[in-house]
């Protein structure tokens, strides 16, 4: 599936900043199926192109995603719990990736790059589970973030119960996942969920210069290697992250990216990788542990 395809999701790249747009705003860009193929295949699509440095995913309208969309929900619920899973084709993973990756979810986890969450506006159910597996989450001052799990009888869906504690704490998980109520920006700031809160007018803007700061002069290499060691080897054990942050170093110290960082460094200037294509196959695995599923 190409972008000019999508039908739920906006697409554009520009700058080694791919951003893509939670495109529903008439329903609050609830989650649906057809969005959650479309988001798979936008990753895939920006992990593909050698131009794509960070991934940007906020929502259009004033909503960042509401969660489920209200009427799927209302069928699951007059089925007994039934559903139907969405059949079309999926992009695939990585060839490294190890199973307990595969997961629709989880996706953001397995792209190369920095994958910033910009909540924009109200964010729940999904909305919070997608913003969980960003790499970063920035957030309207007017954005209201909730879990909603519990107010639905719903257990912490799709692994966050796993993911939430090491983000921010075990205490502060459970505060988020106890209580279903909406919550500030700077509430969510204070629990260590969201790490910038900007005035609604700015969010986009500033996070977009964020995104193309990174993409420019920080190293594609190197947002890599970081990305698996914090996101992947860190869950394993010590020895084999440390050998693969040795394995890391040896393969920079013989690779483009550093002949630029010395080249910039003797200049006296900030390094620009962006006029630098990736030559080899990207990949998020390496040698130390794994996600749990």
């Amino acid at each position: 599936m190409e972008p000019d395809q999508f039908e739920h999701l906006g697409y554009h790249v520009d700058q080694g900043v791919a951003l893509i747009v939670l495109n529903r705003p008439e329903r609050h860009n609830a989650w649906s199926g057809p969005m959650a193929v479309e988001y798979r295949w936008a990753l895939h699509q920006a992990e593909g192109d050698a131009d794509v440095r960070v991934v940007v995913l906020t929502g259009a309208g004033e909503s960042f995603c509401v969660g489920a969309d209200a009427g799927a929900l209302q069928q699951i619920g007059t089925a007994g719990g039934a559903y139907v899973k969405e059949k079309t084709e999926l992009p695939p993973y990585p060839q490294w990736c190890p199973p307990g990756l595969r997961h629709n979810h989880v996706a953001p986890m397995t792209v190369s790059m920095p994958v910033i969450a910009a909540i924009n506006g109200a964010c729940a159910g999904v909305g919070f589970v997608l913003a969980a597996y960003a790499d970063l989450r920035w957030a309207s001052d007017r954005a209201k973030i909730a879990t909603s799990f519990a107010a639905l009888g719903l257990p912490a869906e799709y692994g966050i119960g796993w993911v939430l504690p090491r983000l921010v704490g075990s205490a502060r998980a459970l505060e988020l996942l106890y209580d279903p109520a909406p919550r500030s920006a700077e509430e969510a700031y204070r629990l260590g969920f969201v790490q910038r809160v900007v005035p609604a007018d700015d969010l986009l803007p500033e996070v977009t210069a964020y995104a193309r700061r990174l993409a420019r002069h920080s190293s594609a290499e190197s947002l890599r290697t970081m990305k698996r060691s914090v996101l992947v080897d860190a869950d394993g054990e010590f020895e084999g992250a440390y050998r693969a942050s040795v394995a890391d170093m040896d393969a920079a110290l013989a690779g483009p990216d550093f002949q630029e960082g010395l080249r910039a460094q003797r200049a006296g200037e900030r390094p620009d990788f962006l006029v630098r294509r990736r030559s080899s196959p990207v990949q998020v695995g390496g040698s130390g542990g794994h996600l749990a599923n």
